[in-house]
């Protein structure tokens, strides 16, 4: 087994997609979303592309990618290609909105470390 293995061993299923209340944790190097039952993680909407988009990672980091979708696909607001992923970047697939949420992110444990404090303030 490579570093490279290692890391993504660390990875996988620490990183979600969360859409209407349900998570999705993202499992494997590519993740796929869009309309047709094949992908990962499947919208039906209308609005949203057969294969819509894709979630990849690469070089230590998620990356989101347009697929030529029709209806785009955003982070923040901004109409993306690609575009890389951090933790709470809201993304909207067509109108679909879905929240990524990486707990490797040294953003997200610093907020884990800060909330567990406040935690053990009121207990």
């Amino acid at each position: 087994m490579n570093d490279k293995d290692v890391e993504a061993e660390d990875i996988f299923g620490k990183a979600f997609i969360v859409m209407n209340a349900q998570v999705f944790p993202i499992k494997k190097p590519i993740t796929t979303i869009g309309r047709k039952i094949n992908n990962d993680l499947v919208i039906q909407s209308s609005q949203v592309s057969r294969f819509h988009a894709e979630i990849r990672y690469e070089d230590g980091k998620f990356v989101l990618r347009d697929l030529d979708s029709t209806s785009g696909t955003f982070v923040n607001n901004d109409q993306i290609k690609e575009s890389e992923l951090f933790s709470g970047d809201l993304v909207l697939v067509a109108n679909i909105p879905l929240l990524f949420v990486d707990e490797t992110d040294p953003l997200y444990k610093e907020m884990e470390k800060r909330t567990d404090r406040l935690k053990k303030k009121d207990e």
